[in-house]
């Protein structure tokens, strides 16, 4: 087989070998790529899963260490002699986050609105809420377009 190829390489005159190498270094650059973008994809593509997989572990401990914290019983008294519109209001507003809709129902009790967040902040808010005692009774999240999401929810301090 290789001395057939050779003598087929000797019978071609000068001009033939320099088409058909520079045919063959264009065949193998063109199989090298083939061959090397999918494969630098997949790198780039694990690079960037290896990174939000490392990011939501880190959201994943700060939220196990914000939930696994009690309030104070200084600021948990302070907190329950506010009436609770106001201290979700205050919360919301120290995150950067507004509410659009805070009724108090009852003692203990409010109904809150909030038309645009970005969902990891309201996640976090409101796992910040659940730590300091509070209790979702109802939630609903829509999407929205612009990549926000919408929430209406009740909540209640823990005892009431």
């Amino acid at each position: 087989m290789i001395a057939r190829i050779g003598n087929w390489w000797q019978g071609l005159s000068r001009r033939e070998r320099w088409l058909v190498g520079a045919a063959g270094a264009l065949a193998l650059g063109v199989l090298g790529w083939a061959l090397g973008r999918p494969a630098i994809a997949m790198f780039v593509d694990l690079e960037s899963r290896h990174r939000a997989a490392v990011e939501r572990e880190g959201r994943v401990v700060a939220k196990v260490q914000l939930l696994g914290q009690r309030p104070a019983g200084a600021a948990a008294a302070a907190a329950d002699a506010t009436p609770v519109d106001q201290l979700l209001a205050q919360s919301a507003g120290d995150i950067g986050l507004t509410l659009d809709r805070n009724e108090a129902r009852g003692p203990g009790q409010a109904t809150i609105a909030i038309a645009t967040a970005k969902a990891p902040v309201l996640a976090d808010w409101l796992a910040g809420l659940e730590a300091q005692g509070f209790v979702v009774d109802q939630l609903t999240i829509t999407p929205g377009n612009d990549g926000t999401v919408g929430m209406t929810a009740e909540l209640r301090r823990g005892g009431a």
